[in-house]
């Protein structure tokens, strides 16, 4: 079975190469904005850092079902479990 073109339709022009290259080379670069200073001071580091942790088994298996139940990560609910507890004045 031939593959058959819509009716009423018509094929584009092949494309100017030139106009394209003079398209593309007019458009605006964005400009990379300078990182600004946080309140500690630290400007130019990333916002966040690897950490390893070493979990049992067991506890991880929780940590993992709670991250489930929430739709989160494991970072994420780990990040999110540490922070809540720092508000909560342990720490």
């Amino acid at each position: 079975m031939a593959i058959a073109r819509k009716p009423n339709s018509k094929p584009k022009p092949p494309m100017d190469e030139a106009a394209a290259d003079a398209f593309i080379a007019g458009a605006a670069k964005p400009e990379a904005a300078p990182i600004a200073a946080d309140e500690a001071g630290q400007g130019a580091e990333p916002r966040k850092s690897p950490v390893m942790l070493r979990f049992d088994r067991a506890l991880l298996a929780k940590v993992d079902a709670a991250a489930k139940r929430r739709g989160i990560s494991r970072s994420a609910w780990i990040q999110f479990t540490v922070s809540r507890a720092l508000d909560a004045g342990e720490g």
